[in-house]
């Protein structure tokens, strides 16, 4: 989908926890209709970054702007109307089952039952519904929180995720993608931090690598996600590979080393 007008602009953010520095002078821009790959090593800025984005965290200099309004001066109930967004863990204290859990996106909502049922049956948790969470395992309570973010998400709103997909199957993953490739083709724009530069490099449009709290590079993915710009930011060897008439970087695997009797003399 072409990239439609701006939904969050980042201008010159920095944020410092005391004496730690998390993120130096980002600005990027996120559009309607596209999907966004975060990327970076660990510590990279990203959680940070997505908190800043959304109001969660203020910004030590700089500002962000969700449709050209300062963020952090809207309502929660504002905010909540335009943007939902998915932790890298859900704690749910009360022992709420998994339909509940999806209910509370709509907490500073307009109650909308069907959207519950929508979200229960696209991330397949039907079966679920009536289960408590905390008796999940960690890949289903995932998608149930996934599933309160869909439920609470406008049509055209802002979605952040902050790795989601931690610890679901093969099969979950690429049906969480497709329904994130749906929503972005809807109008959402769609912001979804991962550790999986492959996945990401098949299914975003653009994306965002940062290294030491820095933007390193952001623009369209087939630019950004190079075998040499990976292996600058991540310190570790990269090559291209065709995957559906397409290349993606996959790192390169260490070599396996020789049993000393079966070691060539170049070896020993």
């Amino acid at each position: 989908m072409m990239a439609g007008r701006p939904t969050l602009t980042v201008e010159h953010v920095s944020v410092r926890y005391g004496a730690i520095r998390a993120l130096a002078d980002v600005s990027v821009t996120a559009r309607a209709g596209r999907v966004i790959a975060l990327l970076g090593p660990n510590a990279a800025g990203k959680s940070t970054l997505l908190r800043t984005s959304i109001g969660a965290q203020k910004a030590s200099a700089g500002r962000v702007l969700l449709h050209g309004a300062d963020v952090c001066g809207l309502r929660a109930r504002d905010r909540a109307a335009r943007i939902a967004y998915v932790p890298q863990r859900s704690h749910v204290a009360a022992a709420f089952t998994v339909q509940q859990v999806i209910s509370l996106g709509r907490y500073a909502l307009a109650p909308d039952p069907d959207r519950i049922v929508d979200a229960l049956e696209r991330l397949e948790l039907g079966s679920l519904a009536d289960r408590p969470y905390a008796s999940l395992s960690v890949g289903q309570q995932q998608r149930v929180t996934l599933a309160r973010a869909i439920a609470q998400l406008a049509p055209e709103g802002l979605l952040v995720l902050d790795e989601p997909l931690s610890g679901m199957d093969p099969a979950h993953v690429r049906r969480a993608m497709s329904i994130l490739l749906d929503l972005a083709a809807g109008g959402a724009t769609v912001i979804i931090a991962m550790h999986d530069i492959t996945l990401a490099a098949g299914v975003a449009d653009e994306a965002w690598v940062l290294r030491d709290g820095r933007v390193h590079a952001a623009g369209d993915v087939e630019d950004v996600l190079t075998p040499e710009r990976l292996e600058a930011v991540f310190d570790a060897p990269f090559d291209w590979h065709a995957c559906d008439g397409r290349r993606v970087p996959l790192p390169r695997p260490p070599r396996r080393r020789a049993s000393a009797g079966n070691a060539s003399p170049e070896e020993l």
